[in-house]
């Protein structure tokens, strides 16, 4: 048992996609995301993903920042392969994992200092047993 969880915490730190990592990472997840605008992604309510890439399994775009919570930022070193994912018009705060070509929640938050504990309260390898719980999506 221990050598297949240990075998699966090594494939969930494989997952990944093209992302820049933020200027300034040494405040251990919470940076100021807005350093960079690369490959940039609009909502409709105006809110805009900070540091986007899509994953080449789902194809689902996820971005390291939001500009609603400028000094927020998904840690990509903790939670390789997630970030917030944008729905248009809704302006939800939506953290989400790449893991194994299915995309599982992190959580939703209503607040930035909510979005912040939901990264403090879980890791990329909780995030991502969820597939075996069915509260993934194959995108």
């Amino acid at each position: 048992m221990r050598h297949a969880c240990a075998g699966l915490l090594f494939l969930c730190s494989c997952i990944g996609f093209n992302i820049i990592p933020t200027a300034d990472d040494s405040s251990g997840g919470a940076t100021d995301a807005s350093t960079s605008s690369d490959s940039s992604e609009a909502g409709e309510a105006g809110v805009t993903g900070l540091e986007c890439g899509p994953d080449p399994d789902t194809g689902v775009t996820l971005c390291v920042g939001i500009s609603s919570c400028p000094n927020v930022a998904v840690d990509q070193d903790l939670y390789p392969g997630c970030g917030f994912r944008i729905h248009d018009g809704t302006g939800v705060l939506d953290l989400e994992c790449a893991c194994y070509g299915q995309i599982c929640p992190i959580g939703i938050a209503s607040t930035c200092d909510q979005a912040v504990a939901l990264m403090q309260d879980q890791s990329q390898y909780t995030v991502c047993m969820q597939i075996n719980e069915g509260r993934c999506t194959p995108n």
